[in-house]
């Protein structure tokens, strides 16, 4: 394998961009995405799923309780339901950012 430089300001600039183009791209949305995706997050924070959300979690946390001598499978347990907490708190978090953002 060769080796190869990367150019990090180059690789930092792109990265910002990317990060930086929703800040600019409101007016550019047509409304027929923005419907598509109201309705993909209807999805995500409606009942059923947050149910199954929390119902896993529960499930985390029954496996932590009868795992808790055993290591590998408590870091497994704690890396999921800190995945879990971060999916039902998406909506929240991505809300919070958009009216700091305006």
């Amino acid at each position: 394998m060769k080796n190869f430089n990367v150019n990090w300001k180059m690789v930092l600039f792109l990265l910002l961009s990317v990060a930086a183009a929703p800040l600019f791209a409101q007016n550019l949305v047509p409304q027929g995405l923005t419907k598509i995706s109201d309705e993909i997050v209807a999805v995500f924070t409606g009942g059923l799923v947050r149910g199954i959300l929390i119902a896993c979690l529960a499930g985390c946390g029954v496996a932590y309780g009868f795992n808790k001598d055993n290591e590998s499978m408590k870091k497994k347990v704690i890396a999921i339901a800190i995945a879990i907490v971060i999916i039902i708190c998406a909506s929240g978090i991505v809300d919070a950012i958009m009216t700091a953002a305006k």
